[in-house]
């Protein structure tokens, strides 16, 4: 905001957001760079759309001469790679020659704000060349006291006095303040059968939360010593977290399947959707196994109250969504559904 307020003074048309989450549009250099020209005023031919190179000297001489703030996000989803190793390298090479020229320049007037759950190796590379132009900030989660505000907003008992309050910090601290782990598990907590009893579901669940914990342990008694290389070893344990992050919805997924079937089964099937869309769609879902309209309502309601779906308004229409996480393990549930339902 502060660069748009004070570096654009607050001009709209300079501002250009390209997000990567959205699937169903092309991410390969080739169409974004001929989106963003075109946005700009500068046609675009199909000839041109062949030549990437033409495409690039275009576009990385608009970026130095104009005045632009691009924001790029999820940059992870045009990386490959695999969980392992972390998805730090580009799917397309053109993306490495676009950076690497934008770096290498003399001058650039414009400014990129890059965000990804995977630091890009080839461009953190450039970026020890070029440090005048590049600018490496790690986010963390939520701090103890955010954390404790968080479970605060979905109705938990955060008081100093309250017995929840000492799990609530291990729960925030094991999952280091990732707000969907620690909302997911803010859900399961405010849901049936715990209403709200933070000690019963501890002692109920809590050694999930010790596995986390002792996994972090681990993590952090590999050897972490102040060199260059701390950056990233802590990526590995990023990477670490989001698989113990994943392993959460795991088990939310499964208790959702045992205690609310159709809510586990609207879950999956609406995972089809790669944007917000109406109610009635994701609703619409459930007259596949017969369910009325009293039926599909307590199944999304049971969604809402674990905090598995999002409800957010665009252009005057109130739509539900799924966080990207969530959805990436719906769909692999959906696809175990598909089987139940063609075996059974």
């Amino acid at each position: 905001m502060e660069l748009h307020q004070d570096w654009l003074q607050g001009d709209w048309t300079k501002l250009v957001q390209e997000n990567f989450d959205n699937e169903d549009r092309p991410s390969d250099f080739g169409n974004v760079a001929s989106r963003w020209l075109a946005k700009w005023g500068e046609p675009v031919t199909s000839e041109d759309r062949k030549d990437r190179q033409r495409l690039l000297n275009r576009l990385v001489r608009r970026l130095q001469e104009e005045w632009y703030l691009v924001l790029i996000d999820s940059l992870e989803n045009i990386l490959k790679g695999n969980e392992d190793e972390g998805w730090s390298d580009f799917s397309d090479e053109w993306w490495v020659r676009f950076f690497q020229s934008l770096l290498a320049a003399e001058s650039c007037q414009s400014r990129i704000v890059l965000t990804s759950q995977d630091l890009p190796a080839q461009i953190a590379t450039f970026g020890t060349r070029y440090q005048n132009f590049w600018y490496y900030q790690p986010l963390n989660g939520l701090e103890e006291l955010e954390r404790l505000a968080l479970f605060e907003k979905y109705g938990l008992l955060v008081e100093a006095e309250s017995p929840g309050r000492p799990y609530l910090i291990r729960i925030g601290a094991a999952y280091e303040g990732h707000p969907l782990a620690l909302r997911v598990i803010a859900g399961e907590i405010g849901s049936k059968p715990f209403d709200g009893n933070v000690v019963a579901y501890w002692n109920k669940y809590g050694q999930e939360v010790e596995e986390v914990e002792k996994a972090i342990e681990e993590a952090q008694t590999k050897g972490i010593t102040a060199s260059a290389d701390d950056q990233w070893q802590l990526h590995r344990y990023t990477r670490e977290l989001r698989r113990n992050v994943r392993s959460r919805l795991e088990r939310t997924f499964g208790r959702l399947k045992e205690d609310v079937l159709n809510a586990y089964r609207l879950l999956c099937a609406t995972s089809v959707y790669r944007c917000p869309v109406p109610e009635r769609f994701w609703l619409s879902h459930l007259e596949d196994w017969d369910c009325d309209s009293d039926e599909q309502e307590k199944a999304l309601d049971a969604l809402r109250e674990r905090y598995l779906v999002e409800e957010v308004v665009e252009n005057d229409q109130f739509l539900l969504r799924q966080h990207n996480l969530i959805r990436s393990v719906a769909l692999e549930h959906l696809k175990q559904l598909d089987e139940e339902m063609s075996n059974g």
